[in-house]
Order: C-alpha cells, then structure tokens, then sequence
C-alpha cells in the first residue's frame, strides 16, 4: 500500500464545546463539518472536523451515556483516540495491517466518494484507513456547517505526534508499526533528567516520509511520563506537534488568544549565539517567548511546548519550525523535557512554594 500522511485526528472528549474553543479561539482552527442530529442519536456521539492549514482534526463527544465515547472518556479522560492516515487502497491497507499483527475494528466500506476502515493500534488508539477525496475533503457521515472565517494563523500541517508509552514496551511498540504500517527507525534518544529517564525512538514512514511517531517511555518510578499514563490511563498520544511556517508569530498571536506556553530559564539562551550562530538580538527574541532552537545535519529547527488545555492535562501540543532540519535536535529534546517537568513541579508544590 502507499500511505500517504496523517489524514487528521480524532480526540474523544467530555465538553464539546469547551474543546471547540481550545481549536477554534485559542488555535485558529476553523469548524468544517458536523455529523447530523439524526446519526448522533444512533451512533450516541457527536462529531465536528476542524481545520487549520493542512491539520485537521475531529472532536468527538458522548451524546448518550451508555455509548462507546463515554465508556473511553470514563476511563481515560479527554484523549486522542484515533490516528487516521490517508492510503491509497484502504483493502490493501487492512490485508497488511492484519499480516502484521494488527486487529480489524471496522471492515472496509465506501460511502460516498469515501471508502474507510479501522484497525487497533496500540494501548488506547486505533487507525482509520482513509482513501477517496470526498465533498470538499469532508469525512463520511460530515455535513458542512457554518464555522465562519478561519482565523489567520501560520500552522501548515501535523508534523508528528508523540506517543507515551509504559516502560519497557518501546521495542514490542516499534515492532507492531514496522510490520503495520511499515514505519522505520530515525532517531533514537535517552534522557535522564534527576531521577528521571525517558527513552524515546523516532519512526516514519509513508510517501515523503510524511508520518512521523516519536515513541517515549520513562524508564523510573515517577515523573511526567508516569504521571500521563495515569492520567490516559494507559499509553497513548502525549503530543501533537503543528509544524508552522513562522513560530515566532505563532506563539505571539496564539498567547494573545490565552495559549499558555511553556517557559525556559535565561540560563539556556546565554549559549544559544555560540551554539547556532543565532544574534544576540534573534536569541532575545526567542529568550522572550521561551522558543528553542537546536539543529540537525540539514538545518535548525524552533519548538516549543503548550500546556496541556484538557480537564485531565493529559495532551498537550507543540509549536514547530523546520529550517531545513528532518528530524530532531538532542539538546531541545532534553529542553522541552525539562520545561514539562517545572510545569509538573510547580502543580505539585505547596501553596507559597512555588518553583522559580
């Protein structure tokens, strides 16, 4: 089969409308298409598909209480639930992911222009094959609707998703995306930050090597990994990263809209013009928003952390530039780890005990 990319991603989640703002208000993300009243109370769930740029995204809620979003949100909280990927033969897609050890959840059907299927992925997700083009990109059983402008803003697309796993599971996690979805191996990591090691793996695949997922583990009794898998109730994606043309406008407009972002210590921009090269006046530009900034053998990359929107801050999303760079720099990877870790901090610390 050929894969083509992420085609969006499904989040089931307990207030709707709350988790239309966080896209639409504080993303820019605009409201394309609803599933209709009369299938919401057959199927006990409510749908709307959200884009910005090429990311899109779909926000599920329960509309019954016995159906299968509320049973998920019960256990799990508000979580990504589904990875589809676009393909080019969704019969192909199943026949491979099956040979490779994969579960069939929903059988190959067309409607429309559209024709889908899902598989079991790991832990708390699940992948929707996707080939066909549809109305106006819209998914089956998605009527258009009214959503009003979308917002300007600079993301183009999903650059990757991270997915949190429990320790030790990192090898048997690759084996299943290589024999599924034929991913491959890019980037391997370890951090130790304290007490704390978090394992990571990068994995891409498709044509262009437009999928990408960072596999992370801890590898210690506590910490911020440890606390996502309590609060997902298992492994699942801990991240989504939005790749944007310009992150220095997107983290300006997206604060003003009441994202919150993560900060980093002064201290790790005192050595960022040796490092990069970077100016003393772009370093303070980066320093005042709390941008990093690392490189790779083909160019530099920015990132940068949100915190977490959700009731149970279990997701959170992630603000990328490439410049020329294809996968990920060492001394972000330990930077951003170190900016969640004070976030965890501060929400464990006493009242007046704060971290600085």
């Amino acid at each position: 089969m050929e894969m083509y990319g992420i085609d969006h991603l499904e989040f089931f989640v307990s207030d709707l409308e709350r988790s239309l703002e966080i896209f639409r208000d504080g993303y820019g993300f605009q409201a394309l298409a609803a599933t209709s009243p009369a299938e919401d109370d057959l199927t006990g769930r409510r749908s709307v598909l959200l884009r910005h740029g090429g990311a899109r995204v779909v926000v599920t809620a329960a509309t019954r209480p016995d159906s299968e979003v509320a049973a998920f949100v019960a256990e799990h909280g508000d979580c990504v639930r589904d990875i589809a990927l676009r393909v080019d033969d969704v019969a192909a897609a199943c026949e491979a992911a099956a040979a490779g050890g994969a579960v069939l959840v929903a059988a190959p059907s067309t409607r429309g222009d559209i024709t889908s299927a899902t598989v079991a992925g790991v832990e708390t997700l699940r992948h929707t094959f996707l080939s066909g083009t549809g109305t106006d990109g819209l998914l089956p059983g998605f009527h258009p609707i009214q959503g009003g402008p979308a917002a300007a803003g600079p993301i183009e697309e999903i650059d990757h998703v991270a997915i949190c796993l429990p320790g030790g599971t990192l090898t048997r996690t690759e084996d299943f995306y290589r024999d599924v979805l034929g991913l491959r191996r890019t980037f391997v990591e370890t951090i130790e930050v304290g007490d704390q090691v978090m394992e990571s793996l990068v994995l891409q695949g498709g044509t262009g090597d437009t999928v990408t997922f960072t596999l992370v583990a801890p590898d210690c009794a506590e910490g911020q990994l440890v606390d996502f898998l309590r609060a997902c109730g298992g492994g699942g994606v801990q991240h989504v990263a939005f790749r944007c043309d310009d992150v220095v406008g997107a983290v300006r407009t997206m604060a003003a809209r009441g994202v919150g972002f993560l900060s980093t210590p002064a201290t790790y921009y005192d050595e960022l013009p040796a490092r990069l090269g970077y100016s003393a006046r772009d370093a303070a530009v980066l320093a005042d928003l709390g941008i990093l900034g690392d490189r790779d053998h083909w160019g530099d990359l920015l990132q940068i952390f949100t915190a977490s929107p959700f009731a149970n801050r279990a997701v959170f999303f992630e603000l990328i530039e490439r410049r020329n760079a294809r996968t990920f720099g060492s001394a972000n990877i330990r930077a951003l780890y170190e900016a969640a870790e004070r976030l965890r901090a501060d929400a464990l610390a006493p009242a007046g005990g704060r971290s600085a």
